[in-house]
């Protein structure tokens, strides 16, 4: 088959579940000998990502500009050129970890418009670049905040088009009315010219399905996955635990919640020894919560106990994994799947996570760390203190944590789930 998947690029400055997705997808797609075209939006793909010889569509200054005044959707080429440039969208990308739609609301809804939006001459260049240039049999949306493509894509190209759903949800619960439920109801009206939805776990699946009015037998379920070569054990001092934390560094995601119960471990004379090493990067916005941190340890204590890595290349967060026993990240927010506990469970690394969203998805599969309630500092100081002292319960989670990785979430295996469904959309 030829498959093109769309995806956003990040710009690499912070850890992004999807893009990890999407990345180890395409990945091991490949392996399967099928003609794959990598084409991203908005912003340079990371370093680690898949290459690509496509250009980038939809450059995240020139969007912004068009959708801020009419004027920008006249400005000379060699301009917008300028606009696109490595140097423009490096700057942007310090922006796009945000979660915070607010300012932002008419340029997801103008997106989703598709031809009738102010990016309208983006996706006509789309368009034909991929009609001129690769004439797929499969366009692989990574998500449904690009629907708003499928119309165009699917009236011109004649090909089956496929969409992954995975927090949506994060980006337009947060939008004030009118715009909040105008996104939904574009996303439905989009999801005509969508042929099946992928999404990445059943809690995300029921979710997406309260949304938005679609078919039963649209929606399919095909939970993420790792390639099981990186998963690399190591050995552990059960004495010297590191509490691991990787993904955006922001209240969203419970940094704050996970220092505080750290505050609450240091207190008791056992957990002298014990160590917190955050990565993930941060946006601008979210700068504060270091700030947080860092006075908190010093007021503490226990500065010398906390560290940053800020190494986010494959190598650096390999070394990340590697240098710690026990992996947190206390979300408050119901993630779709949790992609960073994974990546955990594959280096070895018994998980405390929250129990709701799609974590219970991935625990329940084996014993492979603790599921608390309520997601409070408190409640995460004791599940992880049980398994900082009980090292016979921590040695045996962690042994169970390379086999599930290699029986139920190992790239391959769900790789060919996601075919299955191309091939149903094509008849073959």
């Amino acid at each position: 088959m030829k498959i093109v998947n769309i995806i956003p690029g990040s710009g690499g400055s912070f850890y992004c579940g999807n893009c990890l997705r999407d990345n180890d997808f395409i990945s091991s797609l490949k392996k399967t000998g099928h003609q794959v075209t990598i084409v991203p939006m908005y912003l340079p793909l990371t370093a680690d990502d898949c290459t690509t010889d496509a250009p980038i569509f939809y450059g995240a200054v020139n969007m912004y500009l068009k959708q801020l005044s009419p004027i920008f959707k006249k400005m000379p080429g060699f301009v917008q050129r300028f606009f696109d440039s490595d140097s423009m969208l490096a700057l942007a990308a310090k922006q796009a970890g945000s979660t915070n739609p607010v300012g932002l609301e008419n340029m997801t809804i103008s997106m989703l418009k598709g031809e009738h939006g102010k990016q309208a001459d983006d996706l006509e260049t789309l368009v034909t670049w991929l009609h001129d240039h690769e004439k797929p049999e499969v366009v692989h949306l990574s998500n449904a905040l690009l629907s708003g493509l499928a119309p165009r894509l699917k009236t011109e190209l004649n090909c089956a088009i496929v969409c992954s759903l995975q927090d949506e949800d994060e980006w337009i619960d947060q939008m004030r009315e009118p715009y909040l439920s105008q996104t939904w109801k574009l996303i439905e009206e989009n999801a005509h010219y969508i042929d099946a939805f992928i999404s990445v776990s059943n809690y995300y699946s029921a979710l997406f399905k309260q949304k938005v009015n679609v078919a039963e037998q649209k929606v399919h379920v095909v939970h993420n996955s790792v390639d099981k070569t990186t998963a690399n054990g190591h050995n552990v001092d059960t004495h010297e635990h590191v509490i691991g934390y990787m993904s955006k560094i922001n209240s969203a995601f419970g940094a704050d919640i996970l220092f505080d119960a750290f505050a609450i471990l240091k207190q008791d004379p056992r957990m002298a020894n014990i160590k917190l090493v955050y990565t993930g990067g941060y946006t601008d916005d979210y700068k504060q919560m270091l700030k947080h941190i860092n006075k908190g340890a010093k007021k503490w204590g226990f500065s010398e106990d906390i560290r940053f890595h800020n190494d986010l290349t494959s190598a650096g967060k390999q070394a990340f994994l590697d240098s710690i026993s026990l992996f947190c990240v206390p979300s408050r927010r119901k993630e779709a799947f949790g992609m960073q506990f994974l990546e955990a469970i594959a280096a070895e690394v018994p998980v405390v996570a929250p129990n709701y969203g799609g974590y219970p998805e991935i625990m329940e599969q084996s014993e492979l760390g603790v599921l608390y309630e309520p997601n409070t500092p408190e409640k995460v100081a004791e599940s992880l203190k049980s398994l900082i002292l009980d090292s016979e319960k921590y040695i045996a989670l962690k042994n169970n944590c390379h086999t599930i990785i290699d029986e139920v979430f190992n790239n391959q295996a769900q790789v060919e789930k996601v075919i299955a469904v191309y091939k149903q959309q094509l008849n073959i």
